[in-house]
C-alpha cells in the first residue's frame, strides 16, 4: 500500500517507517518538525492541526492507508495547556478522520493506555470503559471518538509505556541509562504506578501485521507482562550487571515537582483482541528491554561497569 504517516519523526515513527517499508509498503512519512526528532529518513512537513494542510497531503500522496501518529504526548504540557492538547490530539484527529472518509481510505490512530483511570487491579482490555484523569488522556480519547465517528474503516491502537528511540530517546529508560552514563551510583524509581512497557520495534512489527488483516476495530498493543518503574529500572541494572548501583523505590510524590500532572495508578493493558485472533506478536517486556539495553551498550551509550 501507499501509506501516509503523520508524526513520523517521533519514537514510534522511527520504528514504524522501517517496519512498513520492510513489509513492502510505499511510505510517505511526515511531521510538524522535519529537521529534528528520532527520524533517520526524510520527512515532509505536515501540521495536522491544519485541515487545509491535511487535505493538501492527501491530494499529493493519494494514499491507500493513513497511519496517524502525530500527537502532543507530554502530560505536563497537556495539563498546563488543555486547549493545545485538544487541538493537537482531538481536533487534528478529526481533520485526518474526515479526510480519510472523503478519500475512502482506512485510518489507523495510535492512542494510549492513558485513557483509563487506573483503578482496576487487572490489566485493561478493549472491553473496559475508558475514564481518563488528565488532559492528555481526555484529548486522546476524544481523538478515538472522532475516528470511530467519522472514519469508515479504522484501527484504534492503544500503546503502553513506549520504549525505544536509541540515541534520541528521552523517556524513562533513556533517563536511567543517561544517569548511569553520568556515573550515578544511586537511582530513584517510582514503585506505585503500574503499566505495560511497549517496545517500539515490537509494536511496529505487530502493527504491520495487523493492518494486513483488514480486521478493523479497537486494539491494545503492548508488550506482555506488567511492571512499575522500579521493576523496569531493576531489570536495566540486572541486564548491565550493575550491582554497584543502589536502586531506591519511591512514591510518585518524590517527583511531584518535576511531573505534576496526575497519572493513573495503573496503565496495565492486555492485548485481548490480538490474542483471540492469533495476531499478538508482542514479546515480554523483559525480553524486549534486554534487547534495547544491549543495543545501548553496543552503541556505547551506557557502561556495563562504572
Amino acid at each position: 500500500m501507499r501509506i501516509l504517516i503523520t508524526g513520523a519523526g517521533g519514537m514510534l515513527g522511527s520504528a514504524l517507517v522501517p517496519a512498513l517499508v520492510a513489509a513492502g509498503h510505499e511510505v510517505h512519512p511526515t511531521d510538524l518538525v522535519t529537521d529534528a526528532g528520532y527520524a533517520s529518513f526524510p520527512l515532509g512537513r505536515l501540521d495536522v492541526r491544519s485541515r487545509d494542510d491535511v487535505a493538501r497531503w492527501m491530494a499529493r500522496v493519494e494514499p491507500d492507508f493513513v497511519a496517524h501518529l502525530a500527537a502532543e504526548t507530554d502530560l505536563e504540557v497537556c495539563e498546563a495547556r488543555p486547549d493545545h492538547a485538544y487541538e493537537t490530539n482531538a481536533l487534528a484527529t478529526k481533520h485526518v478522520a474526515l479526510a480519510c472518509r472523503s478519500a475512502r481510505v482506512p485510518l489507523a490512530y495510535v492512542s494510549t493506555a492513558g485513557v483509563f483511570d487506573g483503578r482496576s487491579q487487572d490489566p485493561y482490555t478493549e472491553f473496559d470503559a475508558p475514564n481518563p484523569i488528565n488532559y492528555y488522556g481526555r484529548s486522546k480519547l476524544e481523538g478515538e471518538r472522532y475516528v470511530q465517528s467519522f472514519a469508515e474503516r479504522f484501527y484504534v491502537v492503544r500503546a503502553g509505556w513506549m520504549v525505544g528511540g536509541g540515541r534520541k530517546d528521552h523517556k524513562f529508560v533513556a533517563k536511567i541509562l543517561a544517569q548511569l552514563h553520568a556515573g550515578a551510583r544511586t537511582l530513584y524509581a517510582v514503585g506505585d504506578k503500574w503499566g505495560t512497557p511497549t517496545y517500539a520495534p515490537d509494536f511496529a512489527r505487530c502493527f504491520a501485521g495487523l493492518i494486513a488483516t483488514e480486521s478493523y476495530g479497537l486494539y491494545h498493543m503492548a508488550c506482555q507482562g506488567r511492571a512499575n518503574r522500579y521493576d523496569v529500572a531493576a531489570k536495566i541494572l540486572a541486564v548491565l550487571g550493575r550491582d554497584d548501583v543502589t536502586l531506591v523505590k519511591v512514591g510518585s510524590e518524590h517527583f511531584r515537582a518535576e511531573y505534576p500532572a496526575p497519572r493513573p495508578a495503573s496503565e496495565m493493558m492486555r492485548n485481548l483482541l490480538l490474542e483471540l485472533q492469533g495476531l499478538d506478536t508482542m514479546r515480554s517486556w523483559e525480553v524486549a528491554l534486554e534487547e534495547y539495553v544491549g543495543a545501548a551498550v553496543a552503541d556505547r551509550r551506557v557502561p556495563v561497569r562504572a
